[in-house]
């Protein structure tokens, strides 16, 4: 069965509340979906044999004895002939001049090092294809191709080299997948990397202790924004996340402080009732196809972009750690240069116990006869019908047709979604960046006939050992509600930052923004 595509422009659709103000700065969310590729080629058999002598193969790469390196993190999709699989695989990287080693890319040969080259300008790694080494009698390859007119021409493969934040890009100029092959001079296959891949460092961000016990808070605030020409600040659009908070001594670590890299850490250190959380920690590279963004955490006085200390006091009621700074989202760790600026910031410690989730919403819905496939936007509350914050690791959704018979769930397929077993509830943070995307909201793209005549999501909360259902939020699928949307070339063209807020197309500011009508805007 074919894999979904993911529209993932149709998220911004959604969030109908119009800052029509300036920002300082915008980062991409996600990348603009794509179908996965899996090589049209024939696949090798890996045959381990009874013999453990190698074949004669090309000379492989050994670095210099007094190589340094460092630890790395291979970000990607491979394909094994069945199923696409996340990697998240330890690499090792050492330059000598402007010769660059990487070791941990073969699958069936992790030890083995490829070699690269520097350009002299420092911002690209070229590889070419070379030889891993041999196992069992197999011959392994390093081996990036490109298609061409139905073929695959071997290629470099280059990767982009940001040195600020030592993160490399697989170039997106030219498609490059490389393939883990059994020859060096045609296609014979045992694995595919997608054309997508980035590697990013391992050190440089919060460490927390080995062991550190942690307890899930509810993240609330609000987004803050500036207008430009009356020279004021307003409040925007409500935060609400979730995060863990440890103590470790008069030391306090806290995830989920930074919306892009929801898993970055920042530390703080107890000062009399208060914790202070340092300016200028890292909370790591953010990728967008092939750029890099830097983010940090800073700190800043209300109303303001002067550096500030940020403290979180306990309220003595509640518990809740609650902030009397603003924080930002920032592009540097010496200034104020922000993505994102966050006031009214409070983390209130959650309780497992039981609550009805609120009514989610199916906020857009398309179709494609051409593709056979269809896809939602869905608003899901973090709240229970009251508005009090829910655990989100306990929180859960499922979809409903109804094809005029009365609503059926929706079954997520295991060999499409990658699950073991097909299921009806998907877990409130399950993303796979390419069928179901949960960035805030959850896109889920799934395959839908025309005669649907509506569509409905539900939320599952499994607090305090008990199972609770919202209500349904229904989505019309008339032919109006849904033709219309396509058909009407002369509506208004809306403009959405990649956090997915509109933004007045008259004020855009430096950043990537994308139209209601799928295209994405560079405004430099």
């Amino acid at each position: 069965m074919k894999r979904i595509l993911l529209l993932f422009f149709a998220a911004f659709l959604s969030m109908a509340v119009s800052m029509q103000a300036s920002q300082h700065m915008q980062l991409p969310k996600t990348d603009m979906g794509k179908i996965r590729h899996a090589i049209t080629a024939p696949r090798a058999q890996f045959s381990p044999s009874v013999s453990s002598t190698p074949k004669l193969g090309d000379a492989v790469v050994t670095p210099p004895e007094d190589l340094e390196t460092r630890n790395y993190h291979l970000n990607a999709y491979i394909f094994d002939g069945s199923s696409w699989e996340v990697v998240d695989r330890t690499l090792q990287i050492g330059f000598d001049g402007n010769d660059v080693y990487l070791q941990g890319f073969s699958v069936y040969l992790p030890e083995a090092w490829i070699k690269g080259t520097l350009t002299d300008d420092g911002t690209q790694v070229i590889f070419p294809m070379q030889y891993y080494g041999s196992l069992y009698g197999n011959d392994i390859y390093f081996y990036p191709v490109s298609p061409v007119d139905g073929e695959y021409v071997l290629i470099d493969a280059v990767f982009n080299y940001n040195e600020r934040a030592d993160v490399f890009v697989l170039d997106q100029n030219q498609v490059c997948y490389i393939i883990e092959n059994a020859y060096s001079d045609h296609l014979g296959w045992y694995y595919q990397y997608d054309s997508e891949m980035n590697i990013t460092p391992d050190v440089g961000t919060v460490i927390v202790p080995e062991g550190l016990e942690t307890q899930p808070y509810m993240l609330t605030g609000v987004y803050m924004g500036y207008y430009t020409d009356t020279d004021t600040w307003f409040e925007g659009d409500p935060l609400m996340g979730s995060a863990q908070v440890g103590f470790d001594g008069d030391d306090i670590y806290i995830q989920g402080l930074c919306s892009y890299l929801p898993k970055a850490w920042v530390k703080g250190h107890r000062e009399g009732d208060s914790y202070v959380l340092d300016n200028g920690q890292y909370f790591g590279p953010f990728v967008f196809v092939d750029e890099v963004y830097p983010l940090y955490f800073m700190g800043c006085a209300p109303e303001s972009e002067d550096v500030a200390q940020l403290k979180l006091t306990p309220d003595p009621e509640t518990g809740a750690l609650v902030a009397d700074q603003w924080y930002a989202i920032s592009a540097t760790d010496m200034v104020v240069e922000w993505y994102d600026l966050l006031g009214n910031v409070a983390l209130t410690p959650m309780v497992d116990e039981p609550a009805v989730p609120a009514t989610p919403a199916v906020l857009y819905f398309e179709y494609y006869d051409d593709e056979d496939m269809g896809f939602v936007v869905l608003d899901i509350p973090v709240t229970d019908a009251d508005g009090k914050p829910l655990m989100t690791d306990l929180l859960g959704y499922q979809l409903f047709c109804d094809y005029g018979e009365g609503p059926d769930p929706y079954i997520f397929w295991a060999d499409i979604y990658g699950f073991e077993d097909d299921q009806t509830v998907i877990p409130y943070s399950f993303n796979d960046d390419m069928n179901i995307l949960m960035g805030g909201q959850l896109v889920v793209v799934y395959f839908i006939g025309q005669d649907i005549q509506r569509i409905g999501v539900q939320s599952v909360y499994e607090g305090g050992g008990e199972t609770n259902l919202s209500e349904i939020g229904w989505y019309d699928l008339t032919a109006t509600s849904v033709t219309s949307i396509a058909a009407d070339d002369n509506r208004t063209v809306e403009y959405y930052d990649l956090m997915g807020r509109r933004v007045d197309a008259g004020k855009l500011t430096r950043g990537i923004y994308v139209t209601s009508d799928g295209r994405k805007i560079l405004v430099k």
